[in-house]
């Protein structure tokens, strides 16, 4: 697993699903955490995250980085 920032992630990673264990946050509340899968299918990522559940410490699911432009439509936003 490799450890690193959310952001940082998101970019290595463009267009792909991203599971990260044992989240943490620094003092500018910017979180970090490793890299426990990388997959271009969003069932599997979720599925995977459920399955972890708190054994491997706090988790989160996010989508890489995604340049392509939108055109009209909503945009989705998550809490």
């Amino acid at each position: 697993m490799e450890r690193m920032w959310l952001g940082e992630a998101r970019m290595k990673y463009p267009k792909q699903w991203i599971v990260l264990v044992n989240i943490a946050y620094d003092s500018g509340n910017k979180s970090f955490g490793d890299v426990y899968l990388v997959t271009s299918d969003k069932q599997k990522a979720y599925t995977t995250a459920k399955l972890l559940g708190d054994s491997m410490g706090k988790y989160t699911v996010v989508a890489g980085y995604d340049d392509t432009p939108q055109i009209g439509g909503f945009v989705v936003c998550s809490q």
